[in-house]
């Protein structure tokens, strides 16, 4: 019944709706030939529409302009394109037939002379293509060829994409799949990563406002911009007697004594004190610890793979004996663990599944980096691919500027509130992956929301101005140097900025509740 439904859906979109379905032909303009083109060589006619390549089977790539609906309106463009240089640009036309159809799942539409940033699509999806009018560009997951193809799609990319995500069935000949010439296409590529910054220009903008700072309002970090930063915080007086009560913050979350978190953070310390200690604890998970420190060579015994195989498939048979759910690996075989990899990969396992279970020590992650980011990343897409990372090497409140925020939004709160399950937040800051497009978004909507309910506040009094200038700047300060650290850990801007706003709106959106979004009242 399911796909019946979609079926006739889709089939109406066909015949009524879909762009194009009542159109004959459709035109693009052929601009050129190349062996190797660039976008560079186009870059004139970025205000004009949209240019892409296609590649022949002869390994040239012809350029288009596209896609036209009406041959009066290519025809006026086409003048327009010839001009600026393209003399020998001509149009070419591409009949619209009932068998050339094929099915799409819409993500988004922009304008076409939009920026988009390709890498939040692309994480979503490799097969990208876009659907070309006028004037507006849709981004579509496909094309797939059969209608169970593309309801599977969809509904794998509703898990970690826009809700609002659609299928329908349009005509390939107005589809273009993307490529390194669309990506060279958009103003953002090849600039350096958090080169220009939201959070920097805000600052720049109320430092400006404050006459401490002279410079354009560019968002780029620069000299003048840190030596105004600076001077706000030497001579705010709001701002230096809320430092001064921030020293007395304390955020270190450090494992009872003699615990079983206790010994695991002990273990590259110590590696013979917490290995004797781990062995005397029933927790499945304390033998695996154990075993790790005898594979990795923390502690040496003898008869190495024997007693590491001992410990770990004990401490699985432990866990998954009478376990009734769906599991990575097939846990009633017994394994021969000489790889760190697979070892930890089925520590992952384990620790979705026990109850009482410790939080991942961060000195995991600094030592196999790359082994871990491959672990945690999402793999149910549900709260079992959720987990917690310990404080034993680093927390994202060490910094001054996410302490002052935190105390100075106390002030807005009428009660100050503590800050909930910071071992799993913490796990953004120490082993961030990349968010998804919903939570990104949604994220942005609360910090706009904030943000507008508080200018308004603002202009009630004197006071109030004060406090939503110390409060701004604050807010900012934290939020570009939590931007620097995702962004050393290799993410691009947009991205390290919505880490950024995850962990300041689960930090003191709390505080902010009464000037925030619906959602967090």
């Amino acid at each position: 019944m399911k796909h019946l439904i979609a079926y006739i859906a889709v089939a109406l979109l066909w015949t009524h709706s879909t762009l194009y379905a009542q159109t004959e032909a459709v035109y693009d303009i052929q601009l050129a030939t190349y062996a190797a083109p660039s976008y560079q060589s186009f870059h004139k006619l970025y205000q004009d529409g949209y240019v892409f390549s296609v590649l022949q089977d002869n390994g040239l790539s012809k350029i288009y302009m596209g896609t036209f609906a009406h041959k009066s309106m290519a025809n006026q463009e086409l003048n327009i394109i010839r001009k600026k240089g393209f003399k020998d640009a001509f149009l070419v036309k591409h009949e619209i037939l009932e068998e050339d159809a094929v099915y799409v799942l819409q993500l988004a539409t922009y304008d076409q002379q939009a920026d988009i940033y390709w890498a939040d699509w692309q994480r979503l999806t490799p097969n990208l293509s876009v659907q070309l009018s006028d004037s507006k560009v849709r981004i579509c997951a496909g094309p797939y060829y059969t209608m169970d193809e593309a309801s599977e799609a969809q509904e794998r990319l509703l898990a970690s994409g826009p809700k609002d995500i659609f299928l329908k069935k349009v005509s390939s000949k107005v589809l273009h799949k993307i490529g390194q010439f669309d990506l060279e296409r958009s103003p953002s590529y090849g600039k350096q990563v958090g080169s220009t910054r939201n959070s920097v220009k805000a600052l720049q903008q109320l430092l400006h406002a404050e006459g401490l700072y002279e410079a354009k309002d560019n968002g780029a970090w620069t000299s003048s911009t840190q030596s105004a930063v600076i001077k706000f915080k030497k001579t705010n007086n709001h701002y230096i007697r809320h430092q001064a009560a921030s020293g007395s913050l304390d955020f270190e979350e450090q494992p009872a004594i003699y615990t079983l978190q206790y010994y695991i953070n002990l273990l590259p310390e110590d590696p013979k004190t917490a290995v004797k200690a781990l062995r005397e604890f029933k927790h499945p998970i304390a033998k695996v610890f154990a075993a790790y420190a005898y594979l990795n060579g923390d502690v040496l015994i003898d008869n190495k793979i024997t007693t590491v195989n001992q410990l770990t498939n004990t401490a699985m048979q432990q866990v998954f004996r009478n376990y009734k759910g769906t599991t990575r690996y097939d846990f009633s075989l017994k394994y021969s663990y000489e790889d760190i990899g697979q070892l930890l990969e089925h520590l992952k396992a384990m620790h979705e599944v026990v109850k009482s279970r410790p939080d991942l020590p961060c000195w995991l992650f600094e030592r196999h980096p790359n082994i871990m980011k491959k672990i945690v990343a999402p793999y149910w897409n549900n709260s079992r691919d959720n987990y917690t990372v310990s404080t034993d090497c680093g927390n994202f409140m060490e910094s001054e500027e996410m302490r002052m925020l935190y105390l100075i939004s106390a002030d807005f709160a009428a009660k100050e509130q503590p800050i909930d399950n910071f071992a799993a937040l913490n796990r953004y800051y120490v082993a961030p992956t990349p968010l998804n497009f919903q939570e990104m978004e949604e994220n942005e909507k609360w910090n706009g929301t904030l943000w507008k309910n508080l200018k308004s506040w603002s202009t009630e009094s004197p006071l109030q101005t004060n406090m939503y200038t110390l409060l701004r700047f604050s807010y900012y300060d934290a939020l570009q140097k939590l931007e620097n650290h995702f962004m050393q850990k290799g993410f691009a801007g947009i991205e390290a900025r919505a880490l950024g706003l995850k962990l300041i709106r689960e930090t003191v959106g709390i505080n902010l509740k009464d000037y925030a979004s619906e959602l967090d009242k």
